[in-house]
């Protein structure tokens, strides 16, 4: 698997992700899975819950589409585009902490299926690391 290291955060570049630190790649079947990053639950720390929308549920452009709670804060993750929530990743209400373990693979958090052609928030792999990179100097 490629990836790019900044600091000790992992970036992996098979897929897209968003300034707001969620990667979303897509699958073969034109459905797309979402998790947040590797700087995102680091900085988040210790994830200790998920709290998910409803399946087949609608959702627009930034709509909040799941919770993640952790000990240092709680955080919304917003839908990057118009979409459906196909599948929640129900591992999580058991195994939560799995986001922080495999924040890339089963760590995800849903699967979800776009419903128009608007993706020009997504970022690639190197753009993200330039944001990661900024944040940090900032810190």
């Amino acid at each position: 698997m490629d990836k790019i290291v900044v600091d000790e955060y992992t970036i992996f570049t098979d897929r897209k992700y968003l300034k707001s630190h969620e990667w979303i790649k897509e699958q073969e079947d034109g459905t797309w899975l979402m998790g947040i990053s590797d700087y995102a639950q680091k900085m988040l720390n210790e994830i200790s819950y998920v709290q998910f929308e409803d399946v087949n549920d609608e959702f627009s452009k930034g709509d909040a589409i799941v919770v993640v709670e952790a000990l240092k804060a709680t955080g919304d993750i917003y839908a990057p585009f118009n979409c459906v929530l196909l599948e929640n990743n129900e591992r999580l209400d058991d195994e939560p902490e799995l986001v922080t373990e495999s924040p890339y693979e089963d760590g995800f958090l849903i699967r979800i299926k776009p419903v128009d052609d608007d993706r020009v928030n997504l970022i690639s792999a190197e753009e993200y690391a330039k944001v990661v990179e900024k944040e940090l100097q900032e810190l």
